[in-house]
């Protein structure tokens, strides 16, 4: 509320808290023994920037770079490859974890994300 307004003009205001997201307790280990499975590539789609640390230490990226499961770039021939659902989410990785997807979906759908993946497929190295 803005105390410089006259009190005719004033609206308060309540702040709630609606929903909260969180990290699963078991997410950790349960998405490194799905990774650890995977023998060719991997994609991962990144819905929220909730799990996102969780999900890069895991993979071994951005700061956790060599140290997860999926080791960077992977065991092998494996690559491990990113993909978020929209900016909100790439955003949160580039700032807070210095590390960039490969790609951003143009659309907040399973189409968008798809559209994505195939152009960075494709050749278009930023999708």
């Amino acid at each position: 509320m803005n105390k410089a307004l006259p009190i005719e003009k004033r609206v308060n205001v309540e702040e709630l808290v609606v929903y909260e997201t969180g990290v699963m307790e078991s997410f950790e280990g349960d998405f490194a023994d799905v990774v650890s499975q995977e023998s060719g590539d991997v994609w991962v789609v990144v819905f929220s920037p909730t799990g996102c640390e969780a999900m890069l230490r895991v993979l071994g990226l951005g700061p956790f770079a060599g140290s997860g499961t999926g080791s960077g770039t992977g065991n092998g021939s494996r690559r491990v490859f990113v993909a978020t659902i929209g900016p909100t989410t790439r955003d949160h990785l580039r700032e807070k974890f210095g590390f960039e997807a490969h790609v951003c979906a143009p659309r907040p759908s399973p189409e968008g994300v798809l559209e994505g993946i195939e152009k960075f497929v494709g050749g278009d190295l930023r999708g």
